[in-house]
């Protein structure tokens, strides 16, 4: 299918097809799925290495919070949307009007809440690039490079629950693989004219707009862009927001602690590389994170049979628990080989590496724990993330040396164990609340 070509129809009703044929027929969505994503993921994974090799450790370390802040942005901004449009879509994906009212209401939404996050943020970003050594006319450069960026961003992220929904793999394949493609090939060519962190932010917002466009354009043929807000819908994602208010604004710090922490209290922006560095090679988990977003979380939203949804689970969390020990053991054995990647600037790297494997492999148990939990609103008492999160970091202060990259790394590791925890008992009365009669 062509970017421009004829929207894929829905997806046959379970009942009308035989469960070995449904099972091949997943097996290979999957399967192809997952090779593209693949690709997508070598192709952005040279693109982060070209960077961590061409850059000097200084302006690494700019694009390093550059890039971790424009993140913080958009995570503020979606407090609770993404959780509704998901849950939500999974019941009126099929209904081209009540759809494009759901996405109207999320756009509304999410251009306000990015409204408000980026008079809190931005703040504290040009605060983090004068730690760090950077002049002003550079600061200025780099937030409003940032802050265009993010504007695409807030857009891409509601627009792309709609082939997500649909279960239009292909065209995410497609869009994944031009932006991948692009922010390469201009990463590669600007290496023999100029390339710096400002460059480097740009080079990803274009490639970014690449995606909003065929998004946009594909939402435009597939739901009802001009349908009015939904009252309905603004309520129930207001609720959802409500609940996830304070857990998704500090769960947003929490993923950017490390970076954080080593900008404030280590001596010097070679620090803050080397986090940045290390943190490409989480890159590793970006197939999984992908698969998960645009196949298994959708899948799991829209299946309502109970004994289906269990099996489903089970298979979901089984397989990244099996991918992440595999990965783990690999850092483990060869560290060598996984730093050389990054050059001989972070080869010393050897605990650093096992840390950081460590603290991806916890966070992407806990991010697929939450991905189902949140696409079937499994939310209630999510708010305990905070309280438990902050107890293990008050005792993980008086032994923690915030001034080594060390140090923070596995301050962060251990963060992330009550999330993990919390999860799974989220999951569990999840599924006691399932009324007896469905499957």
């Amino acid at each position: 299918m062509s970017f421009f070509g004829p929207i894929s129809p829905p997806v046959l009703d379970e009942s009308s097809t035989p469960l070995i044929r449904r099972a091949f027929h997943r097996a290979r969505v999957v399967g192809s799925f997952a090779i593209v994503q693949g690709v997508v993921q070598v192709i952005g994974f040279l693109s982060g290495i070209l960077l961590v090799r061409w850059l000097d450790q200084r302006e690494y370390a700019y694009f390093t919070i550059a890039n971790t802040m424009q993140g913080t942005i958009n995570l503020l901004a979606d407090i609770g949307i993404s959780v509704g449009l998901v849950s939500i879509g999974g019941r009126v994906w099929h209904d081209r009007y009540r759809f494009g009212q759901l996405i109207n209401t999320a756009l509304g939404l999410r251009k306000k809440l990015g409204a408000i996050a980026i008079v809190i943020v931005t703040p504290i970003l040009f605060a983090m690039l004068v730690r760090n050594g950077a002049s002003i006319p550079y600061i200025i450069l780099l937030i409003a490079v940032v802050l265009a960026g993010l504007l695409i961003q807030l857009l891409v992220g509601v627009f792309g629950v709609v082939p997500r929904l649909r279960s239009d793999i292909s065209l995410i394949q497609q869009i994944d693989l031009a932006g991948a493609i692009t922010r390469l090939l201009l990463l590669a060519g600007l290496v023999f004219v100029f390339l710096n962190a400002g460059v480097a932010v740009g080079v990803a917002t274009a490639a970014m707009f690449l995606q909003y466009v065929l998004l946009r354009r594909y939402a435009a043929r597939a739901v009802d862009l001009d349908a009015p807000e939904s009252a309905e819908d603004r309520q129930a994602i207001l609720k959802l927001i409500k609940h996830l208010a304070a857990n998704a604004v500090f769960y947003c710090l929490q993923g950017q602690i490390t970076i954080f922490l080593i900008s404030f209290f280590a001596s010097g922006a070679s620090s803050v590389a080397e986090v940045g560095a290390l943190g490409r090679l989480a890159m590793i988990f970006a197939v999984l994170t992908n698969l998960l977003t645009n196949v298994f979380a959708p899948a799991f939203a829209r299946c309502q049979s109970q004994r289906k949804l269990r099996w489903l689970y089970a298979a979901i969390v089984g397989g990244v628990a099996a991918f992440s020990m595999l990965i783990v053991a690999a850092a483990a054995m060869f560290p060598d080989q996984f730093l050389f990647v990054l050059g001989n600037k972070y080869a010393h790297l050897h605990r650093e590496l096992l840390l950081i494997v460590g603290g991806t492999v916890l966070s992407a148990l806990a991010g697929t724990l939450w991905a189902l939990n949140a696409s079937k609103a499994w939310i209630e008492g999510s708010w305990l993330y905070i309280p438990l999160t902050v107890l293990t970091q008050i005792a993980l202060i008086p032994i923690t040396d915030f001034s080594s990259v060390a140090g923070v790394l596995t301050f962060n590791l251990f963060s992330v164990i009550p999330s993990l925890f919390l999860n799974m008992v989220l999951s569990y009365r999840g599924f006691r609340s399932l009324p007896a009669t469905v499957g």
